[in-house]
């Protein structure tokens, strides 16, 4: 089968852990054409520009880009997969058809309803859509009126490649944060002890001065590192975003794949997907964390123990299952 992703195409991007997976699949072809990301920063910087305050020619930029590289790429595909594309037009979307002989689908990452987009009145020219929260799935199928039968669910997963056979028997007294900065988070980290607190992730220079002196904050954390970083922690500690609020993120697959014990605000679709797992502990306020700390400090030959019976059931949701839900979905389609 022949596959071309349109997406990101960063080294730790879901489009990249995607082709990997398709590779493993034995997929003949795993092309990836990415939207338009310039590296140079004066160039980011008017993008970004654009896309704040002047979206109308933020859309026309990154449809004009993509369609030069459709119209430069001479193969034909079994497979479209779009992730997100929250900018394409009509035409655009058109253009991307012509190069498939079987399905074009859209994958949605993030909340369509919170994006500024111009996707939302063009999201029925796909022929499937795989969406990450049950939720999600049943607000595009009741607004849109697309549908059941072309709209999938496709959670998060974890990416099974980055395990590579390390134990990590050695669990430290801390509690780990990673995700990019915002405001509401700051507000949450800070009543927490800086002491026993790690923080990674994007955008954190924009924190106070005072939150920045006061605690550990390193980049963001990807790769070999976080696996590390996951399994030694004590705690993981998970805050939604707003656009993720009381759905299922990607933080539940990542922590739990990757050996860690995770306390989480709560979610009724993250606690019905995830009721039988161990490790899971979730807050209604932050003023719980300190106690759940103490509790858990307590714990720790127990939870070497019972993150065995987790890794057991994550099996299920590494990218490798992910990928071949996608093939057979495609498959009973031909069928």
């Amino acid at each position: 089968m022949k596959i071309l992703i349109i997406g990101e195409n960063n080294f730790n991007s879901l489009e990249k852990i995607y082709k990997k997976n398709f590779k493993v699949l034995n997929c003949e072809i795993v092309n990836i054409h990415s939207f338009w990301a310039p590296k140079n920063f004066i160039l980011r910087k008017f993008k970004n520009f654009q896309e704040k305050y002047v979206y109308f020619l933020f859309c026309f930029i990154q449809n004009f880009f993509l369609k030069k590289k459709l119209k430069n790429d001479h193969l034909s595909y079994d497979l479209i997969l779009v992730f997100n594309g929250y900018h394409l037009d009509k035409k655009t979307i058109e253009c991307i058809k012509k190069k498939s002989t079987g399905t074009i689908a859209n994958i949605q990452t993030d909340n369509i309803f919170t994006k500024k987009n111009i996707l939302k009145k063009n999201l029925d020219y796909f022929d499937k859509i795989f969406v990450w929260s049950k939720v999600l799935q049943h607000k595009i199928n009741k607004i849109y009126k697309i549908k059941k039968k072309k709209i999938y669910f496709l959670p998060f997963g974890f990416d099974q490649f980055l395990i590579k056979n390390k134990n990590y028997k050695n669990i430290k007294n801390q509690i780990l944060f990673y995700g990019s900065w915002d405001k509401d988070r700051e507000n949450s980290l800070k009543q927490l002890d800086s002491k026993i607190i790690k923080i990674y992730g994007n955008g954190w220079e924009k924190a106070n001065k005072n939150f920045k002196k006061k605690y550990i904050i390193k980049n963001e954390l990807v790769g070999a590192k976080l696996v590390k970083e996951v399994s030694e922690s004590l705690i993981c500690l998970n805050l939604f975003r707003p656009q993720a609020k009381n759905f299922i993120n990607m933080r539940f697959f990542e922590v739990l794949g990757y050996d860690g014990r995770l306390v989480s605000e709560h979610s009724r679709e993250q606690y019905l997907f995830f009721k039988s797992f161990k490790n899971v502990i979730y807050f209604k306020n932050l003023r719980e964390i300190s106690l759940i700390y103490q509790k858990m400090l307590n714990k720790k030959i127990r939870l070497i123990k019972t993150k065995k019976e987790n890794k057991k059931k994550m099996i299920n949701h590494n990218y490798l299952n992910r990928a071949k839900y996608i093939l057979k979905n495609e498959k009973n389609n031909i069928n």
